[in-house]
């Protein structure tokens, strides 16, 4: 079997997981009687999920190796090339204004552009920006009790 794409991803995403599980059982404990939170749980979730898609990925190589070649072709295109740029852009923007503005204006406006930018509709880029910046807040903000930068609002 020949290795393509997804087995190469694949692999990547376990390499990844993998050291991030042995590095963060050093980090220390959370606080006291909160042992769930501390600071290995995140990278501890994300080592996890890579784990289930580095599996997925390689899983569809072998899927891809036995059906044959089959690579997509993905032609480069000006749009293409115009939201990949646009992405960063956005990307860098959110992490500048991130603090100084903060969680809730900052996330809003970020979304919303990065919908449009990629071709969603704006009333529908708007109700769901609302809903994922008031979802990721309640996730993080208040299950998590991660403190989001109140900036302008604070």
């Amino acid at each position: 079997m020949k290795i393509n794409r997804e087995h190469v991803v694949g692999l990547v995403c376990l390499a990844v997981a993998a050291a991030v599980l042995l590095i963060t059982p050093g980090f220390p404990e959370g606080q006291e009687g909160v042992h769930l939170t501390g600071p290995a749980f995140f990278p501890n979730i994300m080592a996890y999920l890579l784990i289930l898609l580095g599996t997925a990925q390689i899983l569809a190589g072998i899927r891809k190796a036995r059906v044959g070649n089959g690579e997509p072709k993905f032609p480069a295109s000006r749009t293409s090339a115009l939201r990949l740029a646009g992405f960063f852009v956005l990307t860098a923007g959110f992490v500048a204004l991130f603090n100084p503005l903060g969680f809730f204006p900052t996330t809003l406006v970020f979304l919303f552009l990065l919908m449009l930018l990629f071709g969603m509709p704006a009333a529908k880029s708007a109700l769901f920006s609302a809903l994922y910046t008031v979802v990721i807040y309640l996730l993080f903000g208040q299950l998590f009790t991660i403190g989001l930068p109140a900036g302008i609002l604070g």
